[in-house]
């Protein structure tokens, strides 16, 4: 369990990091699913599949930016803790007796394949975005103070309380990231590791059905967001190419 809670603490802290990048720093894209997924995968031991599940987010998340005052779904939080919960609780599964789990759970690809795990992940993960969501707005309206004594401290000549208060944003942000991000993937780990054997089998044996309805509805919303003249090209290569890609890492 120490090493459970270790990873769940590692994979908070990048991701915590990783999440600056969306908007409270840099904005230079490191905070999209394509990136922070095989990111995660990386310092959790497999960026290949990683990178899998960063594939299948970014489509997911692709037609939604966080504009003015409006606050889309958290893909960067969303992302970690799915691909956290993934990767965490496969390798929490393969240290199971393999006896508490049914004969048809072994289906070809070891006693924990990604895509049941995946599946899961993702049915149990997105709805928590309100959580998410709620963090971010919170972290915004703490903010919205330090910029107020920002401005305080400028009408006085405190010309270095605006680089103070604007770390101190920055750390407010982490903070609550990083601890939004822990809480979320250690109960989606508990939930893989308590719930998932004891799931019927007709539910175990679809859930790799909303991984495939993830990318049906990743696919659209890349298609809404490329719609135009040249558009449709552009989506039948990039389809293509994501698609060659994934073929040769599931391989």
């Amino acid at each position: 369990m120490k090493g459970v809670v270790y990873q769940c603490f590692l994979a908070s802290a990048v991701g915590g990091l990783l999440s600056l990048d969306r908007t409270a720093a840099f904005q230079v894209m490191l905070s999209r699913p394509l990136v922070a997924s095989p990111v995660i995968g990386y310092i959790l031991g497999d960026a290949m599949t990683g990178l899998l599940i960063g594939g299948v987010l970014e489509l997911l998340f692709i037609g939604e930016l966080p504009i003015g005052g409006y606050i889309p779904p958290h893909e960067t939080m969303l992302t970690v803790v799915i691909t956290a919960v993934s990767l965490i609780g496969q390798k929490a599964l393969g240290v199971i007796d393999i006896a508490v789990f049914p004969n048809w759970y072994l289906v070809g690809f070891g006693s924990a394949d990604i895509f049941f795990i995946l599946g899961f992940a993702i049915l149990i993960v997105i709805p928590m975005d309100i959580i998410c969501r709620k963090a971010d707005a919170a972290a915004r309206v703490f903010n919205v103070r330090l910029f107020n004594a920002a401005l305080a401290g400028l009408d006085k000549g405190f010309i270095k309380a605006v680089g103070t208060n604007n770390l101190k944003g920055l750390g407010v942000f982490f903070a609550l990231n990083l601890l939004t991000i822990f809480v979320l993937t250690f109960s989606g780990v508990l939930l893989v590791y308590i719930l998932l054997p004891l799931l019927p089998r007709v539910v175990v044996m679809s859930l790799p059905f909303a991984v495939g309805a993830a990318c049906a509805t990743g696919l659209s919303s890349a298609y809404s967001a490329l719609y135009g003249s040249r558009s449709l090209t552009v989506f039948l290569a990039a389809t293509f190419f994501a698609v060659t890609l994934l073929a040769m890492v599931i391989r």
